[in-house]
């Protein structure tokens, strides 16, 4: 349940003089903010605070609370996620009153400020506030996204479709599953998220498909181009694909990114950065390979073409881990 604290301050940034700090040796989370000076701006008096998105912070407290039973169930009493927002002079201007919802038994869904509005939710249900903490689209959705390229993608009756800053149905609800937009593509599943037979594809902003939906793994696109994969998770190979489809480097390498829960905590691979991407090859031709099925691992660095810029071999994940984040070792 940390999670969320831990991903917050690691995502923390000064800006205008304030940063997160967190109280050590304390038996909850206790977290404000600082100016450049050292001086305590806000008190450590939150469980969560998070850096400043268009200006704006998000801080939460944890208590107990009544949680809704799933499926018609019994009602039950756990902890509670409340968050709020401040501004870069460290004023409360959104009250720490709207819940941050556990979502997958472990995620605690705090969000923050994207395009000048953000996600709320109350009673199961979402919608969106503005930066004076006015509901400008009420709560209507299942699920709701972080608005990019002026839309935000939500669900109800099951269905995902995307919306406009007024609430305006903008991509019709007629998807299993869509993700947030990209560079003005988002990534849509022929069936529910997480069906082994489901393809992905991609579709604009107008919820026409752009991308058939022929991959079974696919990232969001990134500097023009996607990392996407054929086969299973077990076998399946990745390659990189341009906003038409078109193959730029065929399916061959084993990963695109580092598992966010296994023995890593990259959470940003997959993604082209500065013209560049990552990938990696699972070496299991030795007999020697380890209990886990391959004996070492080699990343290599591609640019946009698919060049091999460099590569080097690795015993674990947690040697590629400690070597892009150094502060995981202290």
């Amino acid at each position: 349940m940390l999670l969320g604290l831990y991903a917050a301050l690691a995502a923390g940034s000064a800006t205008a003089g304030l940063q997160a700090f967190e109280l050590e040796n304390t038996e909850q989370p206790q977290c404000g903010y600082k100016d450049d000076r050292g001086k305590v701006i806000v008190p450590a008096k939150y469980y969560s605070c998070s850096g400043f998105s268009e200006g704006m912070a998000r801080v939460a407290i944890m208590k107990m609370g009544m949680v809704k039973g799933y499926d018609g169930g019994e009602d039950y009493e756990d902890y509670l996620y409340w968050q709020g927002y401040i501004n870069e002079a460290g004023k409360l201007v959104i009250p720490v009153e709207h819940q941050a919802p556990m979502t997958g038994g472990y995620y605690i869904d705090f969000r923050d400020f994207q395009e000048g509005m953000v996600a709320a939710y109350k009673d199961g249900k979402y919608g969106y506030m503005n930066k004076v903490g006015k509901m400008t689209i009420p709560y209507l959705y299942q699920s709701a996204g972080d608005f990019n390229d002026g839309l935000a993608v939500v669900s109800k009756n099951d269905k995902f479709g995307a919306i406009d800053k007024t609430g305006k149905t903008v991509v019709p609800f007629k998807f299993n599953w869509l993700d947030d937009y990209s560079e003005g593509l988002a990534r849509y599943n022929t069936s529910t998220l997480g069906d082994e037979d489901s393809k992905t594809g991609f579709v604009d902003t107008s919820g026409k498909t752009v991308i058939a939906a022929k991959w079974d793994e696919a990232m969001e696109f990134s500097e023009g181009l996607s990392a996407v994969k054929i086969g299973d998770y077990r076998s399946g190979k990745w390659g990189i694909i341009d906003k038409t489809g078109k193959v730029v480097v065929s399916p061959k390498y084993d990963m695109a990114y580092m598992e966010p829960m296994g023995d890593a905590v990259d959470v940003d691979g997959g993604r082209y950065k500065n013209g560049k991407l990552d990938v990696y090859n699972l070496n299991t031709k030795s007999a020697n390979a380890y209990d886990n099925g391959y004996e070492s691992i080699t990343r290599y660095t591609l640019d946009r073409q698919g060049k091999v810029l460099s590569q080097k071999t690795y015993t674990d994940w947690n040697e590629i881990d400690q070597e892009r984040y150094p502060q995981n070792d202290q």
